[in-house]
């Protein structure tokens, strides 16, 4: 074949000038004289002439993509043959390789973002199609002059089904690129496209590969070494980048996105939140804490801000001035009452299973609350340390704790399979920073009540706390049988934290927990928690309505009917009561501290019945009781203040 082609005419192709060439092929750019566009012509690289192997699989890459028909895969016109050299006719684009935008310095996040999820949209249609890449890299993703996205270079494609055209052992691809599976030289299916992809996400957003070394080095860094986290190579990168990247490049492949569907998902979400200049996200804290998300611009969006920067605004304010009154406060913690607090765990798998992650923390939060020997943090003091930076000892010092419980939670969603949950628990000693526990439950998601109570027996045995009977009985508690009512009420408690913050944020927890009611009509706890919401609802200005207060009553004495020893229903009961009849208010918080002892909700509104009541120093011991458990709370920064003068 000779070597310089420009001015030749190959078929209907007349050749202009030399575009390329890699591993696999020389790129020429021609005209189609028949159809008068212009084209981008690969042949078949001359040293593999003579390569069968090479040669068939060069043919492959023509009928692999030639398949497919998607805007973010570069169109093949036709494969053909000229003096026994085989080429492929395929659209001529104007731009550049996304390799060389990468060697010019990082990208912006946002079109960083952008680009992957036009990477993912094409790989979603070539897997649909059962077609493997194999081979995804900077040099293989072309960006036009539009900022559209082609993949180039199918051929390395392997088709579902096909014989594989490697020897056994052999791999194919950039090294760098590879996934763990290729660098062992084993079968490799879709997913490791999504680790490549994952790759080149990390080469966009740093300008630098994950994972680096000659060929045996590179190996055994993709197969046992994480790479140094996206948030330690640039700054401002949200932490929602980073769990995308990380779970791309999962050393297992059942641990990835098991399709490119649910990384576009992903993507999407976050492109959503972030500004066009490639800063943090615009939502980032508040949107994981479940605030609503309006279209971008939007009236309602920018009120709904409004509203979390003055709440948050008021929680650092109350906590600042109130500090250094808090310590004059004679703090007598209970007489051998160990302090513990559960940290909220990390969701490591969709952003939107933030409030699954939530939901488990608090419910072992709950289960350990029924215990007088232990002293829980409330949930309300325990996620100002959600993402902390600070080192355990500090919270302890801050909280007034012995242990710290915290954790990681993955949930497969089984995509048609068994849905499954990976909870990974540590408890941890405060004085000593001594790991006193650790494990690691891979358990059906049918399991996790049985998961949750053996969290909280090994924290109390851990703690050598003895358990009567009926303690025991409520740590094994199992609230619901159906799955969907829990996860609907799961997703009430995530909420429900929020209710303040904007009109929007009122109706979540609401509509959650009638959800998980009417899918389960037999869960009780979740009666106890809607007839709360009504409650407050009810005792809010702004949403003060007769309607509500009538739903609290109905919603409580609904959750006291189907299990009349539930403490939730009794507190349910007591809040509805409120400042209407102090006594009947007092009884039930009395009966609903029996099963709940250490509950920071039971002793707060206790305290403010007996406040309204008059009787100001059993206030103030339900104050400074509450106080122990919640610590950052600055509402009862204000109560207590009230009390004293």
């Amino acid at each position: 074949m000779v070597s310089n082609m420009i001015g030749q005419t190959i078929s209907h192709y007349r050749i202009t000038e030399k575009l390329g060439e890699g591993g696999m092929g020389v790129v020429y750019k021609a005209e189609d004289t028949k159809l008068d566009r212009t084209v981008a012509l690969k042949f078949l690289a001359p040293e593999l002439t003579r390569d069968p192997e090479a040669k068939t699989r060069f043919t492959q890459e023509a009928k692999a993509a030639a398949a497919l028909s998607h805007a973010n895969i570069c169109t093949i016109h036709e494969i053909d043959e000229f003096a026994g050299q085989s080429f492929i006719a395929m659209e001529c684009y104007e731009g550049e390789t996304l390799g060389q935008r990468i060697a010019r310095g990082p990208l912006p996040l946002d079109e960083a973002v952008d680009i992957s999820r036009q990477i993912a949209q094409g790989l979603a249609k070539a897997h649909d199609q059962g077609i493997v890449h194999r081979d995804i890299k900077p040099a293989n993703i072309f960006i036009t002059s539009d900022g559209t996205v082609k993949i180039l270079d199918f051929g390395l494609a392997k088709l579902t089904g096909q014989t594989r055209l490697t020897n056994t052992g052999t791999t194919l691809g950039t090294a760098a690129f590879f996934s763990p599976e290729q660098a062992r030289g084993a079968a490799s299916d879709h997913r490791s496209d999504i680790w490549s992809l994952g790759v080149t996400l990390y080469a966009m957003v740093t300008g630098q590969l994950p994972f680096k070394g000659e060929y045996e080095a590179l190996a055994y860094s993709i197969l046992n070494e994480a790479p140094e986290p996206l948030t330690g190579v640039r700054t401002g990168v949200p932490r929602d980048l980073e769990q995308i990247v990380n779970k791309c490049m999962e050393k297992e492949a059942g641990e990835r996105y098991q399709t490119a569907v649910d990384l576009i998902a992903d993507l999407r979400r976050l492109k959503r939140t972030m500004l066009p200049t490639g800063r943090e996200p615009v939502t980032s804290r508040a949107t994981e804490k479940g605030h609503s998300s309006v279209a971008p611009g939007s009236g309602k969006r920018v009120r709904s801000w409004i509203f979390v920067a003055l709440a948050v605004l008021m929680v650092v304010v109350a906590i600042v001035i109130f500090r250094p009154f808090f310590a004059s406060i004679d703090r007598q913690p209970i007489e051998g009452r160990k302090m513990l607090v559960v940290l909220p765990f990390e969701s490591l798998g969709h952003s939107e299973d933030k409030y699954f992650a939530d939901g488990i923390s608090e419910e072992i939060t709950s289960r350990l609350a029924t215990l007088p020997e232990l002293g829980v943090i409330s949930r309300t003091s325990a996620v100002h340390y959600s993402e902390t930076d600070k080192i355990i000892r500090q919270i302890g010092e801050e909280l007034g704790v012995d242990y710290v419980l915290e954790g990681t939670v993955r949930w497969d969603h089984g995509q048609g399979r068994i849905s499954r949950v990976r909870i990974t628990p540590q408890l941890i000693r405060v004085s000593d920073d001594t790991h006193l526990w650790t494990d690691r439950y891979d358990r059906e998601l049918k399991d996790i009540f049985e998961v949750q109570s053996d969290i909280a027996k090994k924290v109390v045995e851990q703690l050598d706390i003895t358990l009567l009977e009926g303690q025991n009985r409520a740590l094994e508690a199992k609230s619901t049988e159906n799955l969907d009512a829990y996860q609907a009420y799961l997703r009430g408690l995530h909420h429900r934290q929020y209710m303040s913050l904007s009109d929007q944020a009122r109706v979540q927890p609401q509509a959650m927990f009638e959800l998980a009611v009417n899918l389960d009509p037999g869960f009780a706890r979740a009666f106890a928690e809607l007839s709360i919401v009504h409650s407050w609802l009810y005792y809010s200005p702004g949403t003060s309505s007769q309607d509500h207060l009538a739903m609290a009553k109905a919603a409580a004495d609904s959750a006291v009917k189907i299990q009349p020893e539930l403490p939730e229903a009794h507190l349910a009961l007591g809040y509805y009561w409120g400042n209407r009849n102090n006594e009947a208010a007092l009884k039930e918080f009395a009966l609903a501290k029996e099963g709940l002892p250490n509950d920071f909700r039971v002793l707060k509104l206790r305290g403010f019945t007996q406040h309204r009541g008059g009787n100001l120093e059993a206030a103030l011991a339900s104050y400074k009781e509450a106080f122990e458990l919640s610590p950052m709370d600055a509402e009862m920064a204000f109560h207590i203040t009230f009390v004293l003068t």
